[in-house]
């Protein structure tokens, strides 16, 4: 089947070949372009938005700079900047991690009667929005649709072996390893810098896990999505084959 739909999209086939060169460069870069580029639908404006994404990263941050004053006591004479130190930190926290909080009240209050009415307007929004992406790509070669499709599955695999390796599955724990910080912060507040050290790294820790297991799994629902897509743009144009045969 591979040989056949190579041949009805060879350069022999001078129509196909003009159009292909009009097609622009099918790399991951210019995929994720036309996915971001699909209108949103009726849940996905309820989505985070990105400003808010850089301040709850502030607010990850604000905990490590709070707590860490607790471990330069190890090394280092107690000053008077610990201490604004840790201030700074609390305050980074909970300015960073309050849009967040506010706006996640916020949509369980709006959604929690409706929620499945509107989970399925999305999904038929996207299927919609989707299918016009996969029309686009089953103009490319086959070979060049199955090869992007292999580099997205190895990327997917090797993405999530890192991630076991480094993290050990905490990612899975969704948020607790940041509440577990927060509540590490929140508890001694007022004497972040005579908090134990192992509890200070266990704050720092937990948070910096949760970052880079929360972006390593965005990713990766990415490459998913980029493996979908270019699956069923080749079985999009075996359909088109078969049909015409």
């Amino acid at each position: 089947m591979h040989r056949m739909l190579a041949a009805r999209y060879g350069a022999g086939n001078t129509g196909v070949e003009m159009t292909r060169k009009d097609l622009p460069e099918l790399t991951f870069a210019w995929l994720d372009a036309q996915i971001e580029a699909l209108p949103e639908g009726p849940v996905a404006a309820l989505d985070m938005p990105r400003w808010m994404r850089y301040w709850t990263l502030v607010g990850v941050m604000g905990t490590v700079v709070a707590l860490s004053p607790s471990l330069f006591l190890r090394w280092w004479e107690p000053a008077w900047w610990m201490v604004y130190q840790a201030r700074i930190g609390l305050a980074m926290t909970m300015c960073g991690l309050a849009p967040a909080f506010a706006r996640s009240l916020w949509v369980i209050a709006r959604e929690f009667r409706r929620h499945r009415h509107s989970l399925v307007e999305q999904f038929d929004h996207d299927t919609s929005s989707f299918q016009g992406l996969i029309e686009r790509l089953s103009a490319y070669p086959p070979a060049l649709l199955e090869r992007q499709c292999r580099y997205a599955a190895m990327g997917h695999e090797r993405l999530g072996g890192r991630l076991v390796m480094l993290l050990g599955g905490i990612e899975r724990l969704g948020l607790l390893p940041l509440l577990l910080s927060l509540l590490v912060l929140l508890r001694n507040a007022e004497q972040l810098v005579a908090l134990p050290a192992w509890q200070a790294m266990l704050g720092i820790l937990a948070a910096i896990l949760w970052l880079i297991g929360w972006a390593g799994a965005e990713f990766r629902r990415r490459l998913q999505l980029w493996e979908f897509l270019l699956q069923e743009a080749l079985i999009a144009q075996k359909a088109t084959f078969d049909a015409s045969a």
